[in-house]
């Protein structure tokens, strides 16, 4: 209801039904703008604001462009992230080890995020935390951890998801994925 900018990828036509239509309706009615990445200009691509013709199969590189100059321009809602998503969580690192990849819990079974306040780690659950966003950390058992937020910025701060690196792959021009990411 608050949105300004919807952006609709790689949507097949047969996989929404009539809600969608009228929330898209109402959506640009209201003033709305409307984005379709699409390999086709039919169906929900034909009512768009803007129709952008991507390679098949390129939709997740796109969005990892995306995601790369969101990141680089700093146009990323920390607080957000934060308060609302599991960005904070603790991903433990232990190579070779049974948990690797596995968010790191407390006794209790919660999520654990690193608390800025104590410098130590808290259940995400925890009114009294304010989490960190990005970090690597050692739990006091001394296992190494890793927010999730700082994996997914290390991977997608990576050249290969630049946007002049993806262009060629999903033929769309790298000015059009940094102009999409500014609006």
């Amino acid at each position: 209801e608050r949105s300004k900018l919807f952006i609709m990828i790689g949507t097949a036509e047969d996989h929404h039904s009539n809600p969608m239509k009228i929330a898209l309706s109402k959506f640009k009615r209201e003033g709305g703008r409307f984005i379709s990445i699409n390999p086709v200009r039919t169906g929900y691509s034909a009512i768009a604001d803007e129709w952008v013709g991507i390679k098949p199969g390129t939709d997740g590189l796109f969005v990892g462009a995306l995601i790369h100059e969101l990141l680089a321009t700093q146009k990323i809602d920390g607080e957000y992230l934060q308060r609302y998503t599991n960005a904070p969580w603790l991903v433990i690192e232990n190579p070779g080890g049974a948990d690797v990849g596995l968010f790191a819990r407390g006794e209790s079974g919660a999520a654990l995020v690193w608390d800025s306040h104590t410098s130590t780690p808290m259940p995400a659950t925890s009114s009294d935390a304010l989490p960190v966003l990005m970090g690597r950390f050692t739990l006091p058992d001394g296992r190494e951890v890793v927010t999730s937020f700082t994996l997914i910025a290390e991977r997608f701060l990576s050249p290969e998801y630049s946007p002049d690196a993806v262009t060629e792959k999903c033929s769309v021009p790298a000015a059009t994925i940094k102009r999409i990411a500014a609006e």
